[in-house]
């Protein structure tokens, strides 16, 4: 298997320690964004259950280069890899509308089966707080619908949970992390 429990574990808590608001591209100083995924890896490989483990880093690059900044920034973390997009010929995972419908299927089609379980004793700097967030992300996660602009134009759905000024990105890391986990050929 090319993902263990605690290397998905460590990608989706990797997703949910990047804020919006502390994004590289958007940081004055993107090394300080850098620093926190170091220390994160370090944390994850600091347990004994994790310190073997593989650690896949998936950005989502629907703004620019973001990917590319952190797969340069982050090459040289032993037993670390990046997501990269083969066609695109780029890192990172550029979530459409249709990989977002099949991200939400597969981990809603987990969910029903009971084959997601989040750990109490997540490597975060609030466990009960991340925790939290994820669960109302996941209930907040859905088809948002926006009228036509005319008579004559289309009905336009998006898949998202950014409702009243909320995230989404934990809920979008675990659908990262369950989705690509089992595609080896998706990392460089």
């Amino acid at each position: 298997m090319l993902l263990t429990y605690g290397c998905l574990l460590g990608v989706f808590l990797l997703r949910a320690s990047l804020r919006a608001d502390h994004h590289p591209l958007s940081c004055a100083e993107p090394e300080k964004q850098f620093a926190l995924i170091e220390r994160h890896i370090a944390s994850l490989r600091r347990r004994s259950e994790f310190a073997e483990s593989e650690v896949i880093v998936m950005v989502e690059r629907n703004l620019g280069f973001e990917a590319e900044h952190h797969e340069r920034a982050l090459n040289g973390i032993p037993g670390t890899r990046h997501r990269i997009d083969h066609q695109a010929k780029r890192y990172g995972v550029l979530t459409t509308q249709d990989i977002k419908y099949g991200m939400m299927t597969l981990l809603n089609t987990m969910l029903r089966d009971q084959r997601i379980n989040i750990s109490p004793d997540l490597v975060s700097d609030n466990a009960a707080a991340s925790s939290r967030r994820l669960k109302e992300q996941l209930c907040i996660y859905s088809f948002q619908f926006k009228s036509a602009s005319s008579t004559f134009g289309r009905q336009q759905v998006a898949l998202n949970g950014k409702v009243g000024g909320m995230k989404d990105d934990l809920c979008i890391a675990l659908q990262l992390a369950v989705y690509f986990s089992a595609k080896e050929q998706l990392y460089a």
